[in-house]
């Protein structure tokens, strides 16, 4: 009965073992491995069954299995988002510790530095920054260094690139060293260098514009002024003309032709400043460069003397004649003296320019030299680059050597510059020849006037009568008969009244102007109107060119001399007959 018992209660432990261990052991085996499994970071579930205990603690065990594997897979994704805005970003974002020292730097680095950016941490930040910047960069981390979650306050630096160049970078950030998930001062830098070269170009845009304005003001000042004094300056030329030719007294004579030259010299700067501000298509002409130069020399006479500089002019005999635009090559020259000008102000006396002019070859070349400071070697490839100027703010637009280069590469030509070892810098234009020259005999036979055949009748009509009577005492020795009007209305009652071989008319009048007169003798005396001869004195004019073009009839520019008017008149009336019919007028 003992071992009987003994063997009930032995198969009765064994069986109760193993219901403990499927019930129990293995569930809280399993259980405990999971844990286990957790807490190395492999989050597994574990098989629940059983309405117990441990089967409550296994469902329960699953269910925080099940939220933290949807947390760890939030995160994952969360993370790759945040992870691909940084890589993709187009700023470049950087982390940097206390110190100064990058320790992540994005991958957007290489696309707007050219440089990796492994190549930047583990680096002090500012050994890639301009020296000028770092004192800037350095108080704006200063400004946040201690203090969690402060910004960065946006500050521009200049960051050398992967070929050398410095990128005009603007940067913002926060403060994010006690951040764990940091430890660092987070960085956002953006690339403005384009932006700054548009604000540049903005800017100096704006101030050529101005310059642009102000040159329009002073231009038509200048040329209402200029038009003024072309009248005065007409009878004063005019008059010592005649007297020049009347007087019988050497003496008299003499001082005839000082009044002359002196009054030719004021109206050669008129026509100048007319030029200069008035805006005009290029016309090619025949042009004596020697005449260019002294116009430009006679303009500038009283600032080169009171500015103490010495001028020397070497201009040889029987210069070549250039095929150009007069009056753009006048402001090439008038541009390199200036130049030549400012630059001798900066240095002590004596002051010295040269003006040479002479034959080259199949061409002839001008020089203007002076013994300034000269132009460093640095920036003498620059000089003729538009708006490149080393003069202060307000001094100059930077745009008067390019133009220059520019109008004198139309005509064919070349402008360079030499500094010579002793100082100072020697400008060269170069112009091809239009195959002929023009020599004092020349010039003299050219201004040589055929006078008029006798006989004729004129009609002169000018609202200032002195400028009148001077036309007319110009054309009396000639055996003219000669009608004076004033005004466009008292000249159609005279041509209503008589016969006239030739009118000679101002363009600006108060009542009835030139073109006006004009047009009314186009339809009324359509024989006469290929006689008519105008006088102004602001030539230039975009209205004047305008009408001139449409009528084809010829000019006389204020001032003139006797010579001018008697030749042009002769060669108009040679032209055309002087055949007259008078058109009945419509009722």
């Amino acid at each position: 009965m003992l071992w009987i018992g003994l063997g009930s209660l032995a198969v009765l432990l064994v069986s109760l073992a193993m219901i403990l261990r499927r019930q129990i052991g293995r569930p809280l085996s399993d259980l405990l491995e999971a844990i286990r499994s957790a807490a190395a970071g492999n989050v597994r579930a574990v098989p629940a069954s059983g309405a117990d205990e441990i089967g409550h603690v296994a469902l329960a065990f699953n269910a925080m299995v099940s939220k933290v594997s949807e947390r760890d897979a939030a995160l994952r994704v969360e993370k790759e988002r945040f992870r691909a805005l940084i890589e993709h970003a187009a700023d470049v974002i950087l982390v940097i510790d206390a110190a100064g020292i990058v320790r992540y730097a994005s991958p957007s680095l290489e696309a707007v530095l050219g440089i990796t950016p492994e190549t930047l941490v583990g680096r002090p930040l500012l050994d890639r920054l301009h020296a000028d910047d770092h004192a800037g960069v350095a108080a704006a981390l200063e400004a946040v260094r201690g203090h969690a979650g402060r910004v960065v306050e946006p500050t521009e630096f200049r960051v050398r690139d992967a070929a050398g160049a410095w990128r005009w970078m603007e940067a913002t950030g926060t403060n994010q060293v006690d951040n764990p998930a940091v430890s660092g001062i987070v960085i956002n830098a953006r690339d403005t260098s384009e932006a700054k070269a548009a604000e540049a170009e903005i800017a100096r845009q704006r101030e050529n514009l101005h310059q642009r304005e102000k040159l329009a003001a002073m231009g038509s000042l200048l040329a209402g002024v200029a038009h003024e004094l072309n009248n005065p300056l007409s009878i004063v030329v005019g008059r010592a003309t005649m007297l020049e030719e009347d007087a019988a007294e050497p003496t008299a004579r003499s001082s005839a032709r000082t009044i002359r030259i002196a009054a030719e010299r004021c109206a050669r700067i008129v026509k100048t400043f007319l030029s200069m501000a008035r805006q005009r298509r290029a016309q090619r002409s025949e042009v004596m460069i020697d005449r260019i130069l002294d116009a430009c020399l006679d303009i500038l006479a009283y600032n080169l003397r009171s500015s103490g500089i010495d001028v020397e002019k070497r201009v040889a005999p029987h210069l070549p004649v250039v095929s150009g635009d007069a009056d753009q090559l006048h402001q090439v020259f008038l541009n390199l003296i200036v130049n030549a000008q400012q630059a001798l102000e900066q240095r002590q006396a004596p002051r010295r320019l040269r003006v040479t002019a002479e034959a080259d070859g199949a061409g002839l070349r001008v020089e203007i030299a002076d013994n300034g400071p000269g132009i460093p070697e640095s920036i003498r490839s620059r000089i003729f680059d538009p708006y490149f100027t080393t003069k202060p703010a307000g001094s100059g637009t930077g745009i008067g050597l390019a133009v220059s280069l520019g109008i004198v590469e139309s005509h064919g030509g070349s402008l360079t510059v030499d500094c010579p070892a002793g100082g100072g810098a020697v400008f060269k234009v170069s112009l091809p020849a239009n195959g002929g020259d023009l020599g004092p005999d020349d010039a003299a036979s050219a201004d040589a006037a055929p006078a008029a055949s006798r006989g004729e009748r004129l009609l002169i009509v000018d609202d200032e009568p002195d400028l009148a009577e001077l036309l007319a005492d110009m054309l009396r020795p000639q055996g003219a008969a000669i009608d004076v009007a004033c005004g466009g209305r008292e000249a159609l009652a005279r041509l209503r009244a008589g016969r006239y071989d030739a009118v000679l008319t101002d363009l600006r009048m108060p009542d009835i102007d030139g073109p006006a007169l004009y047009r009314e003798i186009v339809r009324c005396w359509p024989e006469l109107a290929e006689r008519v001869i105008f006088v102004t004195g602001d030539a230039l004019s975009a209205t004047v060119q305008g009408f001139l073009a449409e009528s084809g009839r010829p000019l006389l520019e204020k001032p003139f001399t006797a010579a001018d008017v008697r030749e042009l008149l002769a060669r108009e009336l040679g032209r055309s007959g002087r055949t007259y019919t008078r058109r009945r007028e419509p009722s």
